[in-house]
C-alpha cells in the first residue's frame, strides 16, 4: 500500500504540473492535451479524488514506510497546484471586465450564485429545467447529418424576436458533432430567453475544402429565412465557434454577402450582428511561424487535398479582415497547446488596425483549449461576459432602430 500512495502521489503531480506548465510541441501538445484540459477546468474534482485514494490507502496500511508519506508530500504539493489553477479560473472574471471595458462596455455587477456553485460543481453541462432542445431540423433538405442542427430555447411562452447565437463546433475539420462542444454557453443564454442553434457541417477527408464553410453558410441562410418561427430575430444573429469552429465563425462574419463564398446562393443576404469566437484557427498561411507545427499536414493532407498559397490565403480569416467587419469577441487561454495564444493575439491586432467596430479580447492566464465545454469557473464568468457582449449590441441595434423610426 506504501508503493499505491506513491503512485497516487505521482500521477496527481504530473497532473498537476501539466496543467501549470503544459508541454508544447508536436509530440508535447498531443500527449499534455487531455490531461491539463481535465485538470485545469474540473481541479477540485481531481483534489477530491487524489485526496480520497490518499486516505483510503492509508488507512490501509500504507504509511508505514518512506513511499507512503513520500506519497503524501506528493499529493499535498499538487493539490497545492490544483487549487492555483482554481484560483486563476476565478479570477478570469478581472480578465474579461478589462476586455470589456477596453471595448467600451461593462460587465454588470453580479454575484455568485448558488446555480454557479452548483454547476461547477457537477462540471459537465446539465440541461437547466425550462430549457427545451429540437434535434436534428434540416437546414439541407437531405439525409444527410452534417445538414442538421439543434435548436437550444425556452420552453413555453417565450419572447418575440429574441436574440439569436448559431454555433460550430470544432475538432480539426475532420471530426466533432453539434451534441458535444459548446453546451455551457448554449444552454445558459437559452436560459436567458436566446434562441440557440448548433450545426453540424461537412467533415475532411470525405469533404473538401470550401465545403465546410459553404455548409456552415447554408446552416445561416436557414437561421436568417426561419428563425422567426422558433422566435428569434435574424437582425440580431450572431455566429460562434470553437478551434476549428471558431476558424468557420470568423470567416463567415467576414465574408458576408461574398457571392464567391455562396455558391447558388450569391445573392442572399448573409450578415451577422456579431462574432464571438474562441480560441480559434485564424491563419492557415502563417507567415510568422507561430502557428502549431501539426496544422499545416492537416490541412494539406485531409482537408484541402493539396498544398495551395492561394487556397489558404483565401480560408484564412486574418486575411479577410476589412472595416465592414462586424464586432468580434475573441477569447484564448495562455496554455493553448494546440492553437498558441499567438494567433489570437495577430488575429486582434489585424481586426483593430482595420476595423471600425468594437473588438473585444480577453486572454486567459493558465486556460486551455476547449476550456469552456466543462462548468468550471471561467466558463461561468464567460458566459456572463458573453452576455454582456451581445446584449450591448442588442441595445445599440435597438437604439438605432428608434432613431430611424
Amino acid at each position: 500500500m506504501d508503493w499505491a500512495c506513491l503512485a497516487v502521489g505521482v500521477v496527481a503531480v504530473v497532473l498537476s504540473l501539466t496543467s501549470l506548465l503544459p508541454p508544447r510541441g508536436a509530440v508535447g501538445s498531443a500527449v499534455s492535451f487531455v490531461p491539463s484540459w481535465i485538470a485545469g477546468e474540473a481541479p477540485l474534482h481531481l483534489v477530491a479524488v487524489v485526496v480520497a485514494a490518499t486516505i483510503g490507502f492509508g488507512l490501509a496500511g500504507g504509511l508505514g514506510s518512506w513511499p507512503g508519506w513520500a506519497g503524501v508530500a506528493l499529493t499535498a504539493l499538487a493539490c497545492a497546484g490544483l487549487l492555483a489553477q482554481f484560483a486563476s479560473g476565478l479570477r478570469s472574471r478581472r480578465y474579461f471586465e478589462s476586455a470589456l471595458a477596453e471595448a467600451g462596455q461593462v460587465l454588470p455587477q453580479w454575484s455568485w450564485s448558488p446555480q454557479d456553485s452548483r454547476r461547477v460543481a457537477v462540471a459537465l453541462p446539465i440541461r437547466p429545467r425550462g430549457v427545451e432542445r429540437l434535434r436534428n431540423i434540416a437546414y439541407v433538405d437531405d439525409d444527410d447529418h452534417a445538414h442538421r442542427l439543434d435548436i437550444y430555447r425556452k420552453a413555453g411562452p417565450r419572447a418575440i424576436a429574441a436574440p439569436v447565437l448559431l454555433y460550430f463546433h470544432g475538432g480539426t475539420w475532420v471530426m466533432g458533432d453539434k451534441r458535444e462542444q459548446g453546451i455551457p454557453m448554449l444552454e445558459h443564454l437559452a436560459e436567458r430567453g436566446y434562441v440557440c442553434l448548433t450545426a453540424n457541417y461537412a467533415l475532411s477527408p470525405k469533404a473538401r475544402w470550401p465545403r465546410h464553410v459553404v455548409d456552415c453558410k447554408l446552416a445561416l441562410l436557414w437561421v436568417k429565412r426561419h428563425i422567426v418561427e422558433y422566435g428569434g430575430d435574424p437582425d440580431l444573429l450572431f455566429v460562434s465557434g470553437g478551434s476549428a469552429g471558431g476558424h468557420l465563425a470568423a470567416l463567415l462574419a467576414l465574408t458576408a454577402n461574398d457571392p464567391a463564398w455562396q455558391p447558388g446562393f450569391e445573392d442572399e443576404e448573409t450578415t451577422v450582428a456579431g462574432c464571438v469566437t474562441l480560441y480559434g484557427v485564424y491563419d492557415f498561411v502563417d507567415a510568422d511561424k507561430i502557428a502549431n507545427a501539426n496544422l499545416s499536414p492537416i490541412l494539406e493532407r485531409y482537408v484541402f487535398g493539396q498544398a495551395g498559397a492561394e487556397e489558404f490565403t483565401a480560408a484564412s480569416p486574418i486575411l479577410r479582415v476589412h472595416e465592414s467587419a462586424p464586432p468580434f469577441l475573441v477569447v484564448h487561454g495562455r496554455n493553448d497547446v494546440l492553437v498558441p495564444v499567438q494567433t489570437a493575439r495577430a488575429f486582434v491586432t489585424s481586426l483593430r488596425e482595420r476595423s471600425t467596430q468594437p473588438v473585444t479580447y480577453a486572454e486567459l492566464p493558465l486556460a486551455q483549449h476547449g476550456f469552456d465545454n466543462f462548468w468550471s469557473p471561467r466558463t461561468v464568468h464567460f458566459v456572463h461576459a458573453l452576455e454582456c457582449f451581445t446584449e450591448g449590441i442588442v441595445t445599440g441595434r435597438a437604439a438605432q432602430r428608434e432613431v430611424e423610426r
